[in-house]
């Protein structure tokens, strides 16, 4: 019973604690749960797994996809922060864009208007 306390502690102490993330240029996170979350959600916005960008053996090493991750995340941070300086009191909400906005799923961008039927 104990160890399993002691063991429970660690793990929320893990969770808590700011965690050293190597080779984070463009992002500014601060645990490893907000990194997951955030991963999680770039991985259903362009329909890909970690594997895509990543070398699953070590998550650091630069990959000619992660460096058009990190192109497209300044993008859409100059856009949203474009987008947040047009915002007024009176805006009942703040507009943004993320990377589902162009790539819905999928990871290459439909470059033409689908038909009108």
């Amino acid at each position: 019973m104990v160890l399993m306390r002691v063991i429970l502690v660690i793990f929320f102490i893990t969770l808590i604690l700011p965690d050293d993330f190597k080779n984070l240029k463009v992002l500014d996170m601060k645990s490893k749960e907000e990194m997951r979350k955030y991963m999680k959600s770039i991985s259903k916005d362009l329909g890909v797994k970690c594997s895509h960008c990543h070398d699953m053996d070590d998550k650091s090493i630069d990959t000619p996809e992660k460096e058009i991750a990190r192109e497209m995340m300044i993008l859409t941070r100059q856009i949203n922060d474009y987008l947040y300086s047009l915002h007024t009191e009176k805006d009942e909400m703040i507009i943004s864009v993320s990377c589902w906005t162009c790539h819905k799923g999928e990871l290459e961008v439909e470059h033409k208007r689908p038909l009108e039927e």
